[in-house]
């Protein structure tokens, strides 16, 4: 690697970033501690709504809110294939960049092999995300078909009507999830473009971009107002 421009605390760098990556989606989403974050807590209400929507007999707000959802997702995804150009047009301009970087406070040497190395996996983590977005995107098109399909106007005791809301709730959270997770690649996408400056820029921006993410999923005020019972619900001074 050092043949290519790439020293050891970049390869450090790279690989920690990777960790505190994977390490942040398993703490959400897999380990015992998802029951804490805001989006355990946002599932239980997603199947309060669909229970709520079996039992409703016009499903025209639930259809909006819905499409609002989506809507969302499909400018994000966008959004990713427009950065990707935007990338592919920046490998083009490979010498420019180089020399415009050298200009730059606190820029490490780079030679067109690291420079195009550290594009390609940008790249790669937008890719990635619009994978996520479309694949998301289309998730909640099948929760829609669900939702013009679920029963109508049913009681709390009709427990085939509750196990359908349920299921729907469970899918809609899914697709939500995969939004999330697009949605997460962006936060870390920034962190990988301090690598430009230097690697060292690149582990503080790691470090602070999921210390940000878990604060936001496990700490912050929209979080400590949603695990608030209704029992004991203050409205926040503003």
């Amino acid at each position: 690697m050092q043949q290519w421009g790439f020293t050891s605390i970049d390869i450090f760098a790279f690989v920690f970033f990777l960790v505190c990556w994977f390490s942040y989606f398993w703490v959400v989403n897999a380990s015992r501690l998802k029951k804490l974050t805001i989006t355990y807590h946002m599932n239980e209400m997603r199947r309060q709504w669909m229970v709520n929507l079996v039992q409703r007999d016009l499903k025209m707000v639930d259809a909006l809110i819905q499409n609002g959802l989506q809507h969302g997702v499909l400018f994000f995804a966008s959004t990713s294939i427009l950065i990707v150009g935007a990338l592919l047009a920046g490998l083009g301009a490979t010498d420019k960049a180089i020399d415009m970087l050298v200009g730059l406070p606190f820029a490490s040497e780079t030679t067109r092999v690291v420079w195009e190395v550290k594009v390609l996996l940008i790249m790669f983590i937008f890719v990635f995300s619009f994978f996520k977005f479309a694949w998301s995107y289309r998730q909640f098109n099948y929760v829609l078909i669900m939702l013009g399909a679920a029963p109508s106007d049913v009681q709390k005791s009709d427990k085939l009507a509750v196990a359908y809301a349920y299921r729907m709730a469970d899918m809609h959270a899914l697709a939500a999830q995969h939004f999330s997770m697009g949605l997460m690649s962006y936060f870390f996408a920034l962190a990988a473009f301090a690598w430009f400056l230097n690697a060292w820029v690149f582990i503080v921006a790691t470090i602070w971009v999921t210390c940000v993410l878990y604060r936001r999923a496990f700490a912050s005020k929209f979080a400590r107002m949603l695990k608030t019972p209704l029992s004991d619900y203050e409205s926040p001074k503003s």
